[in-house]
Order: structure tokens, then sequence, then C-alpha cells
């Protein structure tokens, strides 16, 4: 049985529903397969779901992934952590690694965004896509997950722009996730490439680094929705 929590999606779901906590809780107690969750992009959700990770000891985060020119690339965090701490971040980025590793991804790179290549002080984004990195190089998030930053986007998955801007590392251009120190800036991404640059596929999960519950958004198509859950493994 599915627990799924909310109506707003398009498609319909063969489930019992379930506010977020109780979905949940039944969840983790072995009483259902999975949770869809099924509801509006609201603030209201977002704060729920953080409350049930802090009482289920869980780190709830969003991951977005595109399939665009045949290649996958993943963006997180989008809304659960509008503001997250250092420690959050850390493991918003391991959630991240997890995600990859279901795509197939077993040596994922990460890029943690900011707008240069450089640590300023000065620069909120810079510090801590600084300590992801230095938590990277010590295989804190697993061997052969590689994680750097601070880089921009265009130097994150461009070869071209890395080569101009002679930024010649493993992740520089060749990037399978990007990783924003605040939630605006995954989903302004995710969702303008969605809209302008025309992807295969937009898949949207939630995760706590062990399970992969299906997160409908409203800017996805129907066809979007059926690869969710079959990445998902959820039944309609």
């Amino acid at each position: 049985m599915i627990a799924v929590s909310g109506t707003h999606c398009r498609l319909a779901f063969k489930g019992q529903q379930m506010n977020p906590d109780i979905a949940f809780e039944t969840f983790y107690s072995g009483s259902v397969e999975n949770v869809v969750i099924n509801e509006p992009e609201s603030i209201s959700t977002y704060t729920e779901l953080r409350k049930i990770s802090k009482t289920l000891r869980k780190t709830f985060s969003h991951v977005a992934i595109l399939q665009l020119n045949n290649r996958s690339i993943l963006l997180t965090d989008s809304f659960v952590h509008p503001n997250p701490d250092i420690s959050t971040l850390s493991k918003i980025i391991a959630n991240a690694a997890f995600v990859a590793g279901k795509m197939g991804i077993d040596a994922p790179k990460i890029s943690v965004l900011s707008a240069v290549e450089v640590v300023s002080l000065q620069m909120e984004s810079a510090v801590p896509a600084a300590v992801m990195e230095a938590m990277g190089f010590r295989n804190q998030f697993g061997p052969g997950v590689r994680v750097e930053g601070p880089l921009s986007m265009d130097v994150s998955l461009s070869p071209e722009a890395a080569a101009e801007k002679h930024v010649n590392t493993p992740v520089a251009g060749k990037a399978d996730v990007l990783v924003g120190h605040r939630a605006t800036i995954p989903q302004g991404i995710f969702k303008i490439l969605k809209l302008f640059a025309k992807p295969q596929s937009l898949i949207s999960v939630l995760t706590d680094g062990k399970n992969l519950f299906p997160m409908p958004l409203k800017i996805m198509s129907p066809e979007d929705i059926r690869i969710t859950l079959n990445f998902c493994d959820v039944n309609e």
C-alpha cells in the first residue's frame, strides 16, 4: 500500500490519504511501501517536513533530476531547507550522492555553487562551499564522491567555460550534481531549465538518504510524474 499526502497533482494515485506526519510514521514502521508527497508547493508543506525530520531524526531534502541533452543533472535542495546551516548542507550533499547512486552514478561529481571560483570571506556562498569540498576531500561523503566548491554554474557544467577560466579540476565542466547554499538557487535553476531548455524529463523526489519518495510538482508534465513514480518504484 502507498500513503499519499495531498491531492494537488493532476494524476490520481492508488493509495491511502494521510497527513504527512502519519504517512511517514507509517512508512518507517513498515506498514506502507512508500509515501507520495502530493502537497502543493508552499511554506507550510516544507515547514511540516522539517518538523517531521526532527521528530523522526531524519534529514529530508528535495532533489530535482533533469535529463538534458542526454545528460543527467541533479539539483538540490530546492524546497525543504531554505537556509541550511553547515551541518544540514552536508546531509543534503550526502542525500544527493545517494540519489545519484540510484541513477547509476556511483562516483558523482558534486559542485557547491557560488558566483566565483575563489573562497571569498565576504561572499556567503563561498565559505560553506569550501567546507563541503574539504569534507569531500576527506571522504566524508563516501569513497568516490567528489565535492568541489565554490564553483560557478558555467564552470560546473561547461568544459569550455572551465577551460576559459583556467579551472582544471575533476568536477569543473563535468558536474553531475549542483548544490545551492540557499533553496532559491537550485529551485530557480531547474525551473528555468524546465521552461526554456526543454529537457527530456524532470524527476522530483524527496529523500532521507536511504529512501526515495515521489514529490510531484506543478511544473511537471504527466509524463514527468510517471517517470518519477517509476524511478521510486511506485505504481499509479
